[in-house]
């Protein structure tokens, strides 16, 4: 188990979130109370808890799962411990089509939306989209000091393992990119632009420390290491740190694109060495000769 998800192996480790969100769905019992949305388009699908710190933990790309958790934590104040947005209100959302969500939460002083959408592309491309813009409102008559984190843990390919993640800044300091890949698989990779605005901290990590740190009940900022961070599991966090006027709103746009390639099994890479090094000999042989 890694966090609080259940993890699987194999191909069959995306078919048990997806089918348990269509059984939901099936019943009528996608509620206040059964919080998983599903959302679909083409080649992809990605699964959604809007009730827990679970957040998006399924993005599945031609039948392969390249997400474990990615979700949003918030600190209200000078100080105080971080919380997943979850714990602000129960959700209210709206699915006004297949690929498209809108959730929120909000207390009646300060309040998130979300909207999502999900851009997949022809089966068998391997290759996926989602959009994100996110607003934050302070309903009260005091300026609100608010931090806002996005926590990310993908495994590329659908495999935990391996991965290096690269945090990228633009000419004003600030944190807007995020490069994850695997070296040893030419091909896997994910990209995450921030649009607007560039977020003030940013923390590249193995998995659980930056997870640890948003869950420990301290006041804490992200540690700034732009990486990279791995090979192995690893996970990025971005931090972005507003005050908010009495009645207004802030906003974060952001885009994640992810293109996966097969990873050979263990044999393969063997055949592949044998055969390279044979054709190797038969050119040696063929040069003395």
């Amino acid at each position: 188990m890694k966090g609080s998800i259940n993890r699987y192996s194999g191909r069959a480790r995306w078919l048990w979130p997806l089918t348990c969100a269509m059984v939901l769905q099936g019943a009528g019992l996608l509620s206040s109370r059964a919080q998983i949305v599903t959302l679909t388009d083409q080649n992809s699908v990605a699964l959604i808890n809007t009730g827990t710190s679970a957040g998006m933990f399924n993005w599945t790309i031609d039948g392969v799962n390249n997400l474990n958790q990615q979700w949003f934590w918030y600190r209200a104040g000078a100080g105080g411990p971080e919380q997943a947005i979850n714990t602000i209100s129960a959700p209210t959302f709206s699915t006004p089509n297949a690929r498209t969500l809108y959730v929120s939460y909000d207390n009646g002083v300060y309040g998130v939306t979300i909207n999502y959408l999900l851009t997949g592309t022809s089966p068998g491309t391997r290759s996926s989209d989602i959009s994100e813009s996110i607003s934050i409102i302070n309903h009260s008559a005091a300026p609100l000091a608010f931090h806002f984190f996005q926590y990310s843990d993908f495994d590329l390919a659908g495999v935990k393992d391996g991965d290096v993640v690269q945090l990228g800044k633009n000419l004003r300091g600030l944190f807007n990119e995020a490069d994850q890949s695997k070296p040893g698989s030419p091909g896997n990779n994910l990209t995450e632009t921030v649009v607007t605005p560039g977020a003030n901290h940013g923390e590249a990590a193995l998995f659980h420390s930056t997870l640890d740190k948003l869950n420990d009940g301290n006041t804490d900022n992200l540690n700034d290491n732009v990486g990279p961070a791995g090979p192995g599991d690893a996970t990025w966090a971005l931090q972005w740190d507003f005050t908010i006027q009495p009645g207004s709103s802030v906003g974060i746009s952001k885009d994640k694109y992810v293109h996966w390639e097969p990873i050979p099994e263990p044999s393969a890479i063997a055949l592949i060495s044998l055969g390279l090094i044979g054709r190797a000999l038969r050119k040696r042989r063929q040069s003395a000769a």
